[in-house]
């Protein structure tokens, strides 16, 4: 994967197969890459709390995190139990605690490839845009 940054203060990564930034790939032309730096640039993507996506992403590995905790309490909790409605209790918040691990993972997920995909599918219109010129461009010297 190739890494470009964007004024953010996060990298932004590049699809696997893409030329690199730098312009010396078959895959962008310079004035292209240039017009597609600018074009990724006014999509004010900025960092901190501000964006969501992160903020997602925090949220998703804290409630990870919580849930393990809940399963982990609710386990010694069941361990050191003496009657049956002690260890049924322990078994319900350690579900309870599994389910909150589950939901925080998906969340992170989610979050996490949001804006790579972003930016994937900008090059990826940005380099169909370029291909198709190229291709009318062939048509009319013919």
């Amino acid at each position: 994967m190739n890494k470009t940054t964007t004024g953010d203060a996060d990298p932004v990564v590049a699809p696997a197969g893409a030329a690199p930034a730098d312009g010396k790939g078959p895959a962008m032309s310079s004035e292209r890459l240039a017009q597609f730096e600018d074009e990724v640039a006014k999509l004010k993507v900025t960092g901190g709390g501000v964006n969501p996506e992160r903020l997602g992403a925090k949220w998703g590995i804290g409630l990870t995190i919580v849930g393990f905790v809940v399963a982990v309490i609710a386990w010694f909790s069941a361990n050191g139990a003496g009657n049956m409605a002690d260890i049924n209790r322990s078994q319900i918040w350690a579900v309870i605690g599994v389910g909150i691990s589950i939901v925080g993972i998906a969340m992170w997920v989610r979050n996490s490839i949001t804006r790579y995909l972003r930016y994937w599918i900008i090059r990826l219109v940005y380099e169909q845009r370029e291909q198709t010129e190229a291709i009318v461009k062939a048509l009319k010297e013919k």
